[in-house]
Parts: C-alpha cells; sequence; structure tokens
C-alpha cells in the first residue's frame, strides 16, 4: 500500500512539475505585451526583465522535474550542443573583448549580451523537453500566434488612431509607422512576419485532423468527398458514444483571420527587410515543397505561388521607374519605400558603411572579436563622416557581420553550426513524416528561414530573440523525437529498454524518491531562483526606474543627483547609461546651476566619470560626453579646458572620423583659440 502511495505521490509530483515548466513557456510567449512605462526604454526593459525571471522559474521546475522523472530528460541535440557551443564561445569572446561587463550585459537600450543568451539557452532546452508532440507544439505556436494577432490589431488601431484608452494602457503613441507594443516597427515587421508563416503552419496541420485515411485508388469522387469522410468519421464512431464538438473550423477561421491582419500590419510597417524576409520563406518553401511535397494539391498551390513571386518580382524589377509602376508606389509609403531600395537608399547606405566599418574591425580582431555587444566600439574605430552617413550604429544590421565582428570567426562558426544542425534536422523530418504533419514542418521551417534572411538587415530585440528561440526550440523537440524513435526501434522486443543515462542521475533520482531528499532539492532551487530573481532582474529594474525620475519635473538639482547616484549604485553593470545621460542633462542645464548646484554636479561627474572609463576604458561616447561637459563647463572655469582636452586626445585615438569626436575636436580648438587670444 505504501509503495503505491510512493508512486501516486511521485506521478502528481511529476504531473505538477512538467505542467509547470509547460506553463512557464507559455508564459514567457506574452512578453511582447508587456511595457514598463516606469522604466528607462518601457518597449525594452520590462520585456527583458520578465522574460528573465520567468525564464528562471521555470528552469528551476524544469530541474527538478528531470531529476525526479528520468523519462522527461532530453534527449541528445545537435541543435542544442551547438547553442551550448555558441554560448561558450561567447563568454569566451567576452572575456578576450574590449569590454566585459558590457559582453555580459549589454545596455538598457539593448538587454542583450551574455546573460540574457543564457536565458534564451535555458528556454530552449526546456521548452524543446516538455514540448515534444506536435499536438503540444499546435498549442504552443497557436499561443505565440494569438500574442502576434494581438499586438498586430494594437498596431492597426495606432495607425487609425482608435480605441485611445487601450493604446494608452500600452504606452503606445502615435506613430508615422506603426510600433504597437513593441516601440520599433521593424521590430513589429520581423514579429508578424514569423507568424505569418505559423499561421499557414498550423492551418496545413488542421487538415491531417480532419482528413480521414487515404481511399483506395478506384474510389469515386463522391468517397473522397467533405460529405463522405463526416459519414465515415460517424459510422466509425462507437454506438452511444456522443459527437465532440468540432473545433477545427473556428481555429481555421482564427488562424486565415491572423494571417490577413498580420500581413495588413506588417505592410504598414514598411519594414522592407521583413518584406524581403517574407518573399524568401515563401520561396523557400515552394522549393523545398516541389522536391519533397507529399500532397500533389499544395505541390500546385505552390508552383502558382512561386509564379505570382516572380512575376510581381519582375513587374517590379523591369517597371519600377515607369508609367505603368509609378502611380501605384506613389499611393503607398510601403512601395514608395520598397522602390528607394538603391544605390542612392540612405538607410542602405548606412548599412553599407557600417557593415565596412564591421569587417574593417573584424580584421583587426579576427579570432574573438571585440566581445558581445561591443560593436560600437569597432563602428568607432574605423567609421569615416566623410562616407555622409550621420547615423550611430551600435549593431551592425546585419547578423552575420554582428558576430563576426563581436565574437570573431570562432563565434560566427558555431553560431552557423547552430543552422546547420536545424538543416540536418529539417531535412530528415521533411523526408520522414507523412503528408500535413510534413508540411507543418516545412512551412515552420520557412518561418526559421525567412527570419535568417530579415536578420540580414536588422539587429536582435528581445521580441525577434523570442521568436528564434521558440523557432530554435521546435526543432530541438522533432530531432529529441527523432531520437526516441531510434532508440525504439533499437530496443529489443521482449526486453526491457536500457536507460539513455545511467549513472549519476539515476543515482541522484534515488535520493530524491524520499521525502528528505526532494525537501532538500526543493529548498535549493527555490533559493537559487530568489537570489537570481533579486540580483539579475530587481536590481537592473529599479536603476531603470530611477533614471526616469532624474527628469521630473519641478524637483531640485540635489534630488536629481541623489536619482542618478541610486541608479548608477543600484545596478553598476549597467551603470554607463546614467552616466551618459548625467553629463547630458548638467551639459545642457549648466547656465542654470547655482554655484552649488554646479560644485555638486562637478564633483559627481568627475567621480562617476573616472569610475566608468575604469570600467570601460574604450567607451569612446564616453570621452565624448566628459568632453563636452568640460568644454562647456570651461565657460565657468577655464581651467578645465584642460581637463577636456584629455577627452578629446583619448576619444580622437578610439573613434577618429565620427561625427561626435569630430565635433568635440573642432570646438576644443575653437576654445582653446579664444583663451589664446585673450
Amino acid at each position: 500500500m505504501t509503495l503505491r502511495n510512493d508512486a501516486t505521490t511521485r506521478e502528481l509530483v511529476t504531473w505538477g512539475l512538467l505542467n509547470a515548466s509547460r506553463v512557464g513557456i507559455l508564459l514567457v510567449l506574452l512578453m511582447p505585451l508587456v511595457v514598463t512605462s516606469s522604466t528607462l526604454f518601457p518597449f525594452i526593459v520590462g520585456k527583458a526583465i520578465y522574460a528573465r525571471i520567468i525564464i528562471e522559474v521555470t528552469f528551476g521546475s524544469w530541474v527538478v522535474l528531470v531529476l525526479v522523472a528520468p523519462k522527461h530528460r532530453p534527449k541528445r541535440s545537435w541543435i542544442l550542443i551547438a547553442f551550448g557551443v555558441w554560448l561558450v564561445a561567447s563568454i569566451i569572446a567576452g572575456y578576450a573583448g574590449v569590454s566585459l561587463q558590457r559582453s555580459l550585459w549589454s545596455t538598457y537600450e539593448r538587454m542583450q549580451g551574455i546573460v540574457d543568451l543564457a536565458h534564451w539557452a535555458g528556454f530552449v532546452l526546456v521548452a524543446g523537453s516538455v514540448f515534444r508532440s506536435v499536438n503540444d507544439w499546435k498549442w504552443l505556436l497557436s499561443i505565440n500566434l494569438g500574442v502576434s494577432l494581438f499586438a498586430s490589431i494594437l498596431g492597426l488601431a495606432q495607425n487609425f488612431d482608435i480605441f485611445h484608452q487601450i493604446l494608452k494602457v500600452f504606452a503606445i503613441g502615435t506613430s508615422a509607422r506603426i510600433e504597437s507594443t513593441l516601440g520599433n516597427a521593424t521590430y513589429v515587421g520581423a514579429y508578424t512576419m514569423v507568424n505569418i508563416f505559423l499561421a499557414f503552419a498550423l492551418i496545413a496541420l488542421s487538415w491531417r485532423q480532419s482528413s480521414s485515411p487515404p481511399p483506395a485508388k478506384d474510389a469515386t469522387h463522391a468517397a473522397t468527398s467533405r460529405a463522405a469522410r463526416r459519414r465515415r468519421r460517424r459510422a466509425s464512431r462507437p454506438q452511444g458514444q456522443t459527437a465532440q464538438f468540432d473545433w477545427i473550423p473556428f481555429a481555421r477561421a482564427f488562424w486565415i483571420t491572423a494571417i490577413l491582419i498580420e500581413l495588413w500590419a506588417l505592410w504598414l510597417t514598411e519594414t522592407r527587410g521583413a518584406l524581403i524576409g517574407l518573399g524568401a520563406g515563401a520561396i523557400g518553401f515552394v522549393a523545398v515543397y516541389s522536391i519533397w511535397g507529399k500532397i500533389e494539391q499544395i505541390k500546385k498551390a505552390s508552383y502558382v505561388i512561386m509564379g505570382l513571386v516572380v512575376a510581381v518580382l519582375l513587374l517590379f524589377i523591369l517597371a519600377r521607374s515607369t508609367s505603368i509602376l509609378d502611380p501605384i508606389i506613389e499611393r503607398s509609403t510601403t512601395l514608395s519605400r520598397v522602390a528607394t531600395i538603391g544605390p542612392n537608399d540612405e538607410s542602405l547606405k548606412g548599412r553599407v558603411a557600417s557593415i565596412t566599418a564591421g569587417l574593417k574591425g573584424y580584421a583587426e580582431k579576427p579570432i574573438f572579436g571585440w566581445g558581445p555587444e561591443n560593436y560600437l566600439i569597432a563602428w568607432g574605430k574605423h567609421f569615416d563622416a566623410e562616407s555622409g552617413v550621420r547615423e550611430r550604429f551600435d549593431q551592425a544590421h546585419n547578423k552575420l557581420v554582428e558576430e563576426l565582428t563581436t565574437k570573431g570567426a570562432v563565434g560566427l562558426i558555431t553560431y552557423l553550426s547552430i543552422w546547420t544542425a536545424i538543416i540536418w534536422v529539417f531535412v530528415r523530418a521533411v523526408r520522414r513524416r507523412e503528408e500535413y504533419e510534413q508540411a507543418f514542418v516545412i512551412l515552420v521551417g520557412a518561418a526559421l528561414g525567412a527570419f535568417f534572411v530579415q536578420n540580414m538587415f536588422l539587429f536582435d530585440s528581445p521580441v525577434t530573440v523570442l521568436q528564434f528561440a521558440v523557432l530554435v526550440s521546435f526543432f530541438v523537440a522533432e530531432e529529441m523525437r527523432q531520437r526516441q524513435t531510434q532508440l525504439d526501434q533499437a530496443a529489443e522486443p521482449d526486453g526491457p529498454q536500457k536507460s539513455e543515462s545511467p549513472g549519476f542521475a539515476d543515482k541522484v533520482t534515488g535520493l530524491l524518491a524520499s521525502p528528505a531528499g526532494g525537501a532538500t532539492i526543493a529548498v535549493i532551487v527555490i533559493v537559487v531562483i530568489g537570489v537570481s530573481i533579486f540580483s539579475l532582474n530587481m536590481k537592473p529594474i529599479n536603476a531603470a526606474t530611477a533614471i526616469v525620475q532624474t527628469g521630473a519635473p519641478n524637483i531640485t538639482w540635489e534630488q536629481r543627483f541623489g536619482f542618478f547616484e541610486e541608479s548608477i549604485d543600484g545596478f553598476p553593470a549597467l551603470a554607463n547609461y546614467p552616466r551618459l545621460l548625467l553629463l547630458s542633462q548638467v551639459s545642457s542645464n549648466i547656465d542654470s546651476l547655482s554655484p552649488e548646484e554646479f560644485s555638486a554636479g562637478l564633483a559627481l561627474i568627475e567621480k562617476e566619470g573616472a569610475q566608468g572609463l575604469a570600467e570601460e576604458p574604450e567607451n569612446w561616447r564616453l570621452h565624448v560626453a566628459l568632453a563636452h561637459f568640460y568644454q562647456v563647463a570651461a565657460q565657468t572655469d577655464v581651467s578645465l579646458l584642460d581637463k577636456s582636452k584629455v577627452h578629446v586626445e583619448e576619444a580622437d585615438k578610439l573613434a577618429p572620423r565620427t561625427i561626435e569626436v569630430n565635433a568635440i575636436r573642432d570646438e576644443q580648438e575653437r576654445l582653446e583659440g579664444i583663451v589664446a587670444g585673450q
């Protein structure tokens, strides 16, 4: 009786932990809707912190799950191995780079870096382990699509200037291009692009669930009609069994609606990279399905899609500057933006200049690069203001160049190894899956391919990284399913299956069988999660909140300096942003400061400036900000001009041809000329 009770208890615990892990993953999918108006960068900071907290709690429950229940331990996955190697390569590149602190934590504006990447590695591991079946992924992708649909609807409301009270809740203001809850039109474009493919994938999968086994070759058309299929399903149902609710038509209506709305939203974002990614994904789907596709109707439809895509491209290329298309292009801002793609496009010029600077940076540090999130340092050293580009690039706007510049050849190779492993799993799945499940897998793969293409024109954000993690997790789950099938086929029919991972984990499982062991591991996990949430998440969000308070109206400079110190001391790892903001605010308002306020500000700036440069000695933007402050302050105390000169010279070494350095260099010469004349 005791053994039976123990077994029942373990089953309940396993069930609870498994579903807790699944719910945690699903909660992460809500991250795009998180907006924290009380923090700096409300569309970035809150999202990142929310995702990290949920992932940490979910990962903790999953760790206990795999210790308690061996059957839920992840199977060997080359994708996971490649992801882990990429993470390790990123850590090494951070240590070898110019600023380990920035590599670990990034900035408030981006909230990425190694710490964030480690969280997403945990997400992929857990999601790939606890969502294994096609039905599991149907629900996960549907929820992801639902969140994306809601964000798209909010974007449309923003475009048409309606539902103001709802938009106010999400801090959505007016914008020429819809930004929704993501704060940037390009992010919305990438987000909707991925989910358009996922909606098509879910529709394809639904046909499997509603179709019956294929009829014999000599079956009549009537036998394959919808009415016939319904009759066969009713005939196959046991007598007395009530008919189940058919949810499939309603689900298809939802998915089709999502496609239409998200296509509309994508169009209104005017995001050319996402549109190119959408087209590339569609072409990729057609190409793969024409080779391996098993359903003739979909094959024929894919040929039609390919023909339409090619026709549109040819029409646009050949007739772009003719009277045929000009009237149409003039009526659409999106088409106008697409039509401007060419050598004279300012956005393209900026990206070319950025990529050129990034490649020059790579040539200087080819093995491990400049360190993750240190692209700005490499860009500053090799950018030339004479190119005519006026935009500052802290990201490459090209994922491959970003990896190459910040992590060197090692980083790029390990990153591409993830894609290589995914392609291997993808091809095996496409060749082995049956009919509609095959179409489902190909469309998910098309979403991932489209993401790769659009990332050649964009940079990562919390929301786009989430979509990448979801898609990678899908193929991790597929690889684990393939591995399990191999194990099942290799096992002897009548003999017990051999455990794939005997040893330490099984011994731990035995120890956890006792109430004391289970309680111990639960306490350890809870403590670790609590410490992690406080140190990695609550501190930075409190610091980001304090930064916002520095801009509050009707506060004294003493209070403002106090908020700056609170933000800097609250989370030193991200302190250089409030330091830059401190320098900017004081420089802009120096004429309104009393002598006492000026002295207090000067003392704070000298202390924090020295600390900031000690942490990031090659941060040329901090040198520029300090030089500008001392140049402005020299109007009050001319001796400060010597201090500005030091920072001008350092900035000139680090970023000699940037617009900002040219400006402070010219200003220094002007001020020194005035002093010399006096």
